[in-house]
């Protein structure tokens, strides 16, 4: 066989596994919901923001108004999909410091409970706890170690999600500078393994999973991910001072694979800074998502019905 013909065999052999590589990869599909809807929590005289379903779906936890000054975490019990009755605060979350702030709440299927808390700050850099929830408490409480704690003063962790078997910690650096920025100055998004309940060593690969949301031009936060691993919600706006027509973005990343990089981000809800929306989380079927948009005066949680 001649030279040039086994150049062209070569070359069809090349070609015929790229097609073959290319037709084997599943193509991405984003998922969608349906309209808003009311969520009522029965008692609920103040503020609901940050909400977050207990993977068992009979728990609703949130915080009141997300100030810093009196912001404190609680939980309402479930009548239906979009009816709690609320239980009241979260025994053992709480602090006593004239300004303090206990909110964000995440757990995993264990019972695992964690959370932000602004206690001791800053002679305490990592302000991210845990504790474990049992019938309206929580014990054991301790902070939550790892190199994912950038342990800089003004660097907090602001937001996070746990993974549902709580192997992985979704986190979000932020860096505050109130002289010259209103909210976080500078974000990003990763992902941390666990060592134990109390430690999480951050994945060698987590710049690479967050490649295509990690994005100078946007603050990001309130990651959540879904029981499958696949898809990652959180919050972004873009950077730069905060006007009345900054838009607040509900947005999804996602992968067919739990050891994949995340696609290219989808906007599903967007509204302006006057009606905003933020933090996302799931029902462990992935068929409801909850989240909290401003309203006159105050917050609340609102819910939509996945509809593919």
């Amino acid at each position: 066989m001649g030279t040039k013909a086994i150049l062209i065999l070569l070359l069809l052999s090349i070609l015929s596994c790229s097609k073959a590589d290319s037709d084997s990869k599943e193509p991405i599909s984003y998922p969608t919901f349906g309209p808003e809807i009311d969520v009522t929590i029965e008692g609920l005289t103040f503020d609901a923001m940050e909400p977050f379903l207990s993977p068992d779906g009979t728990n609703l936890f949130f915080n009141n108004i997300n100030d810093g000054i009196d912001t404190k975490l609680f939980y309402a019990t479930k009548v239906n999909d979009s009816t709690f009755t609320l239980a009241g605060e979260l025994t053992g979350t709480g602090q006593s410091a004239e300004f303090h702030l206990d909110a964000v709440p995440d757990m995993d299927s264990n019972g695992n409970f964690y959370w932000t808390s602004t206690r001791d700050y800053p002679a305490e850099l990592d302000n991210l706890f845990h504790g474990v929830f049992n019938a309206g408490n929580v014990t054991g409480i301790s902070r939550v170690h790892g190199d994912f704690n950038l342990n800089i003063p003004g660097w907090l962790i602001m937001d996070h999600g746990i993974s549902l078997d709580g192997q992985f910690l979704y986190f979000n650096n932020a860096r505050f500078d109130d002289q010259n920025c209103t909210g976080p100055c500078e974000t990003r998004l990763g992902v941390a393994q666990k060592v134990d309940a109390t430690m999480f060593t951050t994945l060698p690969t987590s710049e690479t999973i967050m490649a295509n949301i990690n994005d100078a031009a946007y603050v990001y936060y309130a990651p959540c991910i879904s029981s499958d691993n696949l898809e990652l919600y959180y919050t972004r706006y873009a950077k730069g001072p905060i006007t009345t027509n900054t838009r607040l973005e509900i947005c999804v990343a996602v992968r067919n694979d739990a050891e994949d990089p995340f696609s290219i981000p989808q906007v599903l809800f967007s509204e302006t800074i006057s009606d905003l929306i933020e933090a996302p989380t799931l029902s462990v079927d992935n068929q409801i998502i909850y989240y909290h948009r401003k309203i006159p005066g105050s917050h609340k949680i609102v819910m939509r019905y996945r509809m593919g």
